[in-house]
Order: structure tokens, then sequence, then C-alpha cells
């Protein structure tokens, strides 16, 4: 048996895809082993940060770690903002500035989440953002429908001690509602949410209950007990809407506490967290990551004789700083995945495992089983230490920020994920399955290289 034949066949034996040799002949495409498992991600860096330490910048920033997807001039191509900067389709062309808020503070980025939504209903999409250092609490961007221009800025929401938001449904109106996530409890704060309305003011403040009840890092929304209404989910429970969500009071069930993975203290989870049905028993359960401890964990919901309880499986333990997550349907069999990873550099480095590997990665998962893929791995330790001054900066380092986001970025039908961190911001073009099929080689010939000898035929 030829050598090339050999390793042809050792490549099936592994699984693994391949191209048949030119001296096969090319034999007609058929399939190879097992259907493919690992779907195909092209990462594109849109723009990331100048690595330039006498001026406090680095491959590892500052840069914005909160992005947004929008159509923001109208051409019905998706566009991308994150932080202070508008990236426009198709060749991601790139206008700084656009908006207020977001500036650089010291090694961070002040914009820790972002969304986008048609506010004020003249068509264009707008974008939110909060802010926890120089502008402290909830803006949104109205969108002047053209390019070039500044976005005039206006205020939501005023205060300190606020992590985020998350857009939904709450007010059975129009899916255009603001929960706001306070990270800080304090004397006289109550958790509230914001209705969106039909005209100007164009959003109406409501109280979800008692001072601090539910006040934690990360929050969500959705139908915890199947009535067909989004409901408020914590770290230590959640709140039940009524059948009138702007008028009737919530009510507040204390039924779970989330804590990070080896502790027993009361924990702060990613934002947001997620409400799906993980094991198909018709009951929806809790996706939480812990923000700034090691762990990823479902809640799965029980009922018997009518008591509600939940049960904590981990999905991870050995991975911190949860931060953000969403759920996508990536490979197209309408069940979605889960989407998260390691927020790079929170805490300036200062939080526990920031010198751990960074990563992001997607979840397949049925009947209560995770299956773990990787969009991004990386070691972070050679680049720091007393012995690497001379270690060059690396690309394409990739974690998660503080907003995912997943859509069909290219218009071939399949969701793309787009990742805003310290060190840039990417596009991981979706493109499927591989065929894992012989075909063509599309190598250069053997016989183009000016070193290449018919070894095969070389007497010894």
């Amino acid at each position: 048996m030829k050598k090339s034949w050999l390793c042809a066949l050792l490549a099936v034996c592994a699984g693994a895809w391949f191209l048949v040799p030119r001296s096969s002949g090319n034999p007609p495409a058929e399939a190879i082993g097992e259907a493919p498992k690992e779907l195909v991600f092209v990462p594109v860096k849109i723009d990331g940060p100048a690595h330039d330490p006498a001026h406090h910048s680095f491959w590892f920033g500052p840069f914005p770690e909160c992005s947004s997807v929008l159509d923001a001039n109208g051409d019905g191509k998706l566009d991308v903002a994150a932080g202070r900067n508008l990236y426009i389709a198709p060749t991601w062309t790139k206008y700084t500035d656009y908006r207020d808020g977001a500036e650089t503070n010291g090694p961070d980025v002040d914009d820790n989440y972002e969304g986008t939504m048609d506010v004020n209903n003249d068509g264009r999409p707008d974008v939110l953002s909060s802010g926890w250092m120089r502008r402290q609490g909830i803006w949104w961007y109205e969108n002047p429908g053209k390019l070039g221009v500044k976005w005039p800025s206006h205020e939501l929401h005023a205060a300190d001690g606020l992590e985020g938001m998350v857009i939904g449904n709450l007010s059975g109106h129009d899916g255009k509602d603001v929960l706001v996530n306070y990270f800080a409890k304090k004397p006289g704060r109550s958790l509230i949410w914001f209705e969106h309305l039909n005209q100007a003011p164009w959003f109406k403040q409501h109280v979800l209950g008692p001072e601090n009840v539910g006040v934690s890092h990360g929050n969500g929304i959705g139908d915890i007990n199947g009535d067909g209404r989004p409901d408020v989910v914590t770290t230590s429970g959640w709140f039940e809407a009524p059948p009138r969500p702007t008028e009737d009071p919530w009510t507040w069930h204390p039924d779970y506490q989330f804590s990070a993975f080896g502790s027993t203290s009361p924990g702060g989870a990613g934002l947001p967290i997620l409400i799906t049905d993980v094991n198909g028993d018709g009951l929806n359960d809790i996706i939480i990551g812990s923000d700034h401890g090691y762990g990823l964990a479902w809640l799965e919901q029980k009922m018997q004789s009518g008591k509600r309880s939940f049960v904590t499986h981990w999905i991870e333990t050995d991975y911190p700083t949860i931060h953000t997550m969403i759920l996508a349907d990536l490979d197209g069999d309408s069940r979605p995945e889960l989407i998260t990873g390691k927020q790079l550099f929170a805490h300036n480095g200062d939080d526990v495992g920031g010198f751990d590997p960074v990563f992001v990665f997607y979840y397949k998962f049925e009947k209560g089983r995770f299956e773990r893929h990787i969009l991004s791995y990386s070691y972070l330790q050679p680049y720091f230490g007393d012995d690497k001054k001379d270690t060059p900066p690396p690309n394409y380092v990739v974690g998660v920020g503080m907003r995912l986001n997943a859509a069909d970025m290219d218009g071939d039908g399949r969701q793309d994920v787009i990742v805003a961190c310290k060190t840039g911001l990417y596009i991981f073009f979706n493109k499927g399955y591989p065929q894992r099929r012989r075909g063509t080689n599309w190598l250069p010939a053997r016989e183009t290289y000016p070193s290449h000898v018919p070894w095969e035929q070389k007497k010894r």
C-alpha cells in the first residue's frame, strides 16, 4: 500500500475529515464515517485595541465589552455597535464617538450592558446602554437616520450600583420593557422595571417588590409557572407576574438561593439568567452562571403535590466568571444551544481565576445532559510574568465580555456569534457542519514545489 493511501486510511479510522491526495485520482464524493458533530465557525476580528503600553493601551484593552446588533442605516444589513463605536456592514466601516457614554475609565470602558429597540417608534433601531462608573445608570441613544451624526442621548434611569438590564415583555405589550439589574443593595432600593409606552416619555417605572428583595448581580425574564406570562428571575428567587402586570402586585417566591461552586454564601450571577426547559419535562428550568466565582449550573424545576422546588445541577465547576450568556439555535434543529464563556480580566485581573484560560463555549443540551463545544480557548499565563517580557502580544485571544449576541450577520440562514471583550470585537461566522466527504484537494500539487523529487520512485 502506498504511503499516501496509508495516511488516508489512518485519517478515516480516526474519524477525521481530510482531503484526498491528488494521486488518488479524486474518486466520486462519498460520506465518511459518522455524521459530523462540530460546527465550523470562522472567527473574524473586526476591531481591537492597539498594543501601545507607553500610552496605557494593551492587547488586552481597554476596549468595550458589550455590543448591540442592529440595522443602523436601514440598508437591510446587520451592523454592530460596541461602546462608542459603530461598525457598518458589510465592510465594517467604523464610526467613532457616534454617541455619548461608554467613556474609557482606566483599564475599563464604562459600558456594562447594551441592547437595542425602536424606542420612539420612528422605524429606526435605537441603542440602550448602562454604565457604572462615569455615567451611572441607563440611557437610550436615538438613531438620527444618517451616518456621521451624533446620536442624541436620553436618560432612562440614573442610579449607582447598577450592573445592566434585560429587555423583554413584562407588560404584555410589545417586548420592549426594561428590567433593571442593581448589583448593590441600599436603603429604600427595590427591584424595578420600565414599561415601554407608545408615546413620550416612552417609559414608565414599576416597582416589583419590597426593599432590596431580589436585588443582586444578575436577573432574567421568563415564564416559570407556565401561565404564559413572563416572570422575573433573580439569584434568590422569582417574582410571579400577575394577570395585570402593570397594575397588580407581583408575588415573590424565595424558592432557591444560588451560590458559586464551592461557596456557601449567596452569590451573584451572570446577566441575563436564562429560562428554558432543559430536560424536556414541560417545566421551565433556570440556567445560571457565577458572575465572579466558579461554576455554571441549571436549576431543575420540580412540582410535587402542588409544591414547587428547584434542584441544582452543575454544568461546569472548573471555570470562573460566567458573566453573560445567551440561547440561540446554532445548528438549525429548532432547539437552542447555550453560548457563554469567561469574562476576560474582570475587575482588572483581580477576580478569582483571573489568569485561568479564557474561553467561549457553546453547549448542546437534551434531557438535562450538556455537551460542551469550543468556539475559542486561550491560555493567558504565557503572556505575563517577569520572564515573559519578550513575548509578543497575541492575537485572537477571545473571552466573553458583558453582553453576547447571536444573529445571522452574513445572510446565509445560520446564527453567527458576536463577541465584544477587552481584546476586541469578533464575529464567529457559522458555516454549518463540514461535509466530511472525499472531494477535490485544493492544495498545490506536489510537483509544483521546486524542491520536490519523486521520492516514491527514488532508489534507496
